[in-house]
């Protein structure tokens, strides 16, 4: 009993005196500010009065800028959207761009000089012309103009809808630990410091506003008041373009009001202030009585898009402030305004007693959203918390909320994302919750920040008790509400309703892996298709998940193949996965199937991880038929055992992965031995040709080495491949560059360089027994595809649509000479080729017309191989072929049409096949499975 009085009184005394000296600036504003929504720019004059209660004299003091992250494609905010795979602010148009400029400060009516940081545009440091001693003020003013961007990140504009948030210059946070500039970025938050707000806004007098605060103008309010039946429409008019065409042209927005209205909004003891016009909104209005009897009204601002979806948006902003002012601490301010961003915008963005919110067409989603997003005002608005450094101080805090209003109301509770977590902490790519926003990958910024800290914060309610977690909550939010709260400060109010020091659960903020749960047990079995069975597993995971379902194939020599598939692939995964694909071919009357086993190992080294994996594969590959119409199928059996190491790397946002792999390849074929039969009958002699199936052995190995870099802009792949097999070694080289262009697709060029080695002597038997492993200019056939990793409909076919797939291998050449005896540019020496594939504008796309939208390239090879350079040759020293290329699925499966080409390829082409047939049967196709990317479809899909 002493030890815990003794703990709690210590804990009682360095509560209080943290707070004894504890201080924080002081910054009220005055703002006039106009919007020309015909420029899209906004005109202002700002006032400053900034407190300093420091014990520190200031010389100077760092000014946010943060309209300047849009000025160009060099800023922090710039390339934080690349490194987070996105591109369309980098490429967009100069018009598209923002910025802030006309500043001309002056400290206490004395012009101050400003000097630019040393590394981002949106931050100055303003000079001060004297000194600001402890407990003085100094009166700071500017003039200000803002260029409003394209509404790329929280704020902007959309047409004539607009969100301006971080607008105005705004002074840093200097706190205990000095200054703390930052420039603006997409995904990290603010850190600003507290103030009264008053806020005058002059638009053109048929706009809606919306805004931080309280609207001082009974007019206004009056007219706000008439617009909760208000709908606008869009007007479809018809218009002739340059060449006489008649289109129809949507207008988007309604007519500008001449005339203009200035509104004042004013609000104490905030940190930030933000406002939304446009002309469209319908604005619904309710008032909420809070538990102490104080009434509040509530609002929501939105279009006709989301009319339906947005009905009970006011009822969901009251839910969310009647939650947290339950559980957390009363709601201090007067209003609460929900407000519907434009299209393309996602998630919503808080600002203290208004939200931006995305549009939504699903109703509970939206609800959900509004709930966070309006609990934002505690955990940032009220709470100001350094949301850049401390990420999950406001969005982890905040969803623990949400999904504590989730579980209620919807009873759901955090199961996937507990199976996300588990699964990046089981491969070792997830990052600890007290890393900063700028540290996360952008996939744990979001498990981490927000849904493990929430996950944590539950756990920290199992251990302490919900009364103790609650109470420590309400005296966390009534010591530290209106200023600026560290991790410790949490720690220390929940220690204080804990009686007891919780040093163990908090030090879970700093360390890797899962919180503490429930070690899973059992086997539980699913069927493909009962979603019901995941959900179950997903509540309540097993140590393992069997899933089982219908399997069916299809090739040009088994045909329609049927039968079913067994794995144990889940999420997290298991350190040994398994699946198994057993068919019955209904052409052949053969079982195929394929199967694959792989054994991952993450260890804390030089390598990420390690997989050990066997793979295995039985089809038909080849069809004879006989003269007395027999049907001989003949096939492949594989076993392709593997070990690869990828290689770590300490940076969790590099896209930048490297890895060795070496593989054997243990492969049975069958093919047909013929032979003559004389049989002698009295002066009778007949001779017959007849076969028989023979199996036969082969092996490679193969090392190899990758790198490549998955960034959106500019990615590239190198590979340095080595394949041994039976009197040969081949290696190659393989490198990838795509060039991105500003208006989507762009230009890939691929580099291939080869070499081949016989080991021992060059004889005639070598050459023909390792033909199929000679470097090819054109495109490789089925049969070329020695270690049968590609998908080929008809792998041995010479006549019609099987026989024009081909594979993206050595030259890749999308022209054919497969009935050529020796192909063009065959060779068992050396081989260098180039290809570039260029995307076409959709503008001048044809294919475009179709409802369906579907890409076009335009593809170049060129290359050239040893024996074209032999003395005595009369062969082109260099080939080349050109035509269109049509990427379909994200280049899963790819046609080709070649239309211009080297004269030895026309020859064979005319010699080949007539006019008639000719274009069709120079088309070629690949699928490319085996090469398929998923980073194509999405970069945060693969873990």
């Amino acid at each position: 009993m002493k030890t815990y009085l003794l703990l709690f009184l210590q804990i009682t005394f360095l509560n209080l005196y943290s707070q004894e000296n504890y201080w924080q600036q002081n910054v009220d504003y005055t703002i006039d500010v106009s919007l020309n929504d015909k420029e899209h720019s906004l005109t202002g004059f700002e006032t400053i009065t900034y407190t300093n209660n420091s014990p520190d004299t200031l010389k100077f003091i760092w000014f946010h800028l943060w309209p300047n992250a849009y000025k160009n494609d060099k800023t922090a905010f710039s390339d934080q959207l690349l490194e987070n795979g996105s591109t369309r602010f980098y490429f967009s148009s100069k018009e598209e761009k923002g910025y802030i400029n006309r500043l001309d400060f002056k400290v206490n009516n004395i012009t101050a000089s400003t000097e630019d940081h040393p590394e981002h545009i949106d931050i100055i440091k303003l000079i001060l012309p004297s000194p600001l001693p402890p407990g003085q003020k100094a009166v700071i003013t500017t003039p200000f103009h803002v260029k409003l961007p394209f509404n790329f990140s929280r704020g902007g504009h959309d047409g004539q809808s607009y969100q301006v948030t971080q607008w105005f210059p705004k002074p840093a946070v200097y706190d205990k630990n000095g200054w703390h500039p930052m420039p603006y970025l997409d995904q990290g938050e603010f850190y600003s410091e507290f103030g009264d707000f008053t806020v005058n806004i002059t638009v053109p007098e048929n706009y809606a506003v919306a805004a931080t605060g309280e609207l001082q103008n009974t007019d206004e309010k009056n007219w706000i008041a008439s617009r909760a039946n208000f709908r606008w429409e869009p007007e479809t008019q018809k218009q002739k373009n340059t060449y006489g065409q008649v289109k129809k042209v949507t207008k988007q927005f309604p007519e500008s009001a001449e005339a203009t209205k200035t509104l004042q909004y004013i609000q104490k003891n905030v940190h930030d202030f933000a406002w939304f016009a446009d002309k469209r909104f319908t604005v619904q209005q309710d008032t909420l009585q809070l538990p102490s009897g104080r009434i509040i009204d509530i609002f929501s601002f939105y279009t006709h898009y989301q009319y339906t979806s947005w009905e009970n948006a006011v009822q969901s902003a009251k839910n969310a402030v009647l939650l947290y002012s339950e559980l957390v601490g009363e709601y201090p301010y007067n209003t609460v305004s929900v407000v519907e961003g434009p299209e393309g915008y996602n998630g919503g963005m808080e600002y203290p007693t208004i939200t931006l919110i995305a549009p939504s067409a699903d109703v509970k989603m939206l609800d959900k959203i509004i709930v966070h997003e309006v609990g934002h005002n505690w955990f940032y608005g009220i709470l100001g918390s350094n949301e850049r450094k401390y990420p999950w101080m406001d969005e982890g805090i905040n969803s623990y909320y949400d999904a504590l209003y989730d579980s209620i109301k919807n009873n759901k509770t955090l199961a996937l994302e507990k199976l996300l977590i588990k699964t990046k902490a089981i491969t070792k790519t997830d990052q600890p919750i007290s890393s900063t926003s700028e540290e996360f990958s952008p996939i744990n910024y979001g498990l981490i920040a927000y849904s493990k800290t929430a996950w944590w914060l539950q756990y920290l309610r199992s251990q302490i008790g919900t009364e103790a977690f609650n109470t420590g909550v309400q005296q966390y939010y009534q010591q530290w509400k209106f200023k600026h709260p560290q991790p410790k400060d949490f720690k220390s109010s929940i220690e204080k309703t804990a009686g007891t020091q919780l040093d163990s659960l908090f030090s879970l903020l700093n360390k890797k892996g899962t919180i503490p749960d429930r070690k899973p047990t059992g086997t539980k079995f699913a069927f493909i298709a009962d979603i019901r069975k995941f959900r179950e597993y997903a509540k309540n995971p097993s140590q393992n998940l069997i899933t089982f379902g219908p399997a069916i194939g299809r090739n040009y020599y088994d045909k329609f193949m049927v039968g079913a598939f067994i794995t144990n692939l889940k999420l997290p995964p298991s350190a040994f996965n398994f699946f198994a694909a057993p068919l019955y071919a209904t052409g052949s009357k053969k079982l195929t199937g394929l199967a694959m086993g792989m054994y991952s190992l993450y260890p804390d080294n030089i390598f990420q991880r390690v997989d050990i994996g066997v793979n295995a594969s039985s089809f038909s590959a080849d069809l004879y038929t006989d003269a007395d119409g027999k049907k001989v199928f003949t096939g492949f059996r594989k076993i392709s055992p593997s070990v690869r190491f990828t290689f770590r790397s300490d940076d969790h946002r590099s896209h930048i992965r490297r890895y060795i792999s070496f593989r054997s390849y243990f492969i049975g074929e069958d093919g047909l031995h013929f032979f003559r039969d004389t049989v002698i009958t009295g002066v009778d002699t007949s001779i017959s040709t007849k076969y028989n199936v023979i199996k036969s052995n082969r092996t490679l190995n193969q090392l190899k080495f990758v790198i490549e870099n998955n960034r959106v802009l500019y990615p590239y792949r190198g590979e340095l491949k080595i394949d041994q097999g039976a009197d040969f070694i081949r290696p190659a080289f393989t490198g990838k560059y795509f060039f991105n262009y500003p208006k989507q697709g762009g230009l890939t060029v691929r580099l291939f360089a080869g070499k081949f080695f016989y080991t021992g002597a060059k004889t005639s038997n070598k050459q023909f027994q390792t033909d199929r492993y000679h470097l090819n200019l054109t495109g490789a056939n089925g049969y070329e595809d020695y270690t049968y990793s590609d998908y080929f409909v008809g792998r041995n076919e010479f006549d019609g649509l099987a026989s024009q797939q081909i594979m993206e291998r050595d030259g890749a050449f999308k022209v054919r000479t497969d009935l050529l005896a020796d192909k063009v540019g065959k060779t068992d020496d050396w081989l260098v080729a180039v290809n570039f594939s260029t995307s076409i504008p959709g503008s001048i796309n044809p294919l475009s017309l179709l409802p369906v939208k579907i890409p076009l390239n335009i593809f170049l090879d060129i290359g050239t191989y040893a024996e074209s350079w032999k003395q005595g040759s009369e062969e082109d020293r260099f080939l080349f072929d050109a035509g269109l290329h049509i990427p379909l699925f994200r280049q899963l499966i790819n046609i080709y049409i070649p239309l211009v080409y080297s004269p030895v390829f026309k020859d064979y082409i005319q010699s080949t096949s007539s006019k008639k047939e000719r274009l069709w049967k120079k088309i070629s196709f690949s699928i490319n499975i085996s090469d398929f990317n998923f980073r194509r479809v999405g970069p945060g899909l693969l873990f």
